[in-house]
């Protein structure tokens, strides 16, 4: 079983005794501080929360094939100033964004 069919099962469950999972992140763009609170099986990747949320100019242009890096985003924990840089089209929507900050950079060119 991989990490994604075990989060899947675990919220399945969770689902199914009645108690509902959502996930918080920050969306950090122009400066602007967006807080988002989702179901982990409302987008396929943070690629698309990002598209869905925020009118980011030329994010995103490979659609989530992971060809372009348009979509690379700093994440970092709520309490660190660490900040890691990574494409949003391959980040799952699951409790390891849970409570970060996604930082959106102002150019993507």
């Amino acid at each position: 079983m991989n990490y994604h069919e075990y989060t899947t099962g675990i919220y399945l469950a969770t689902q199914m005794m009645g108690a509902k999972i959502t996930i918080q992140l920050t969306l950090a763009y122009l400066g602007e501080n967006y807080r988002v609170q989702i179901d982990p099986a409302q987008y396929h990747s943070l690629m698309t929360l990002i598209s869905d949320h925020l009118a980011v100019p030329g994010f995103g242009l490979c659609c989530g094939m992971g060809s372009c890096a348009t979509c690379l985003v700093e994440i970092a924990e709520a309490k660190t100033s660490f900040k890691r840089p990574a494409l949003a089209c391959g980040l799952q929507i699951n409790d390891e964004l849970s409570n970060t900050f996604v930082f959106i950079p102002d150019k993507i060119y």
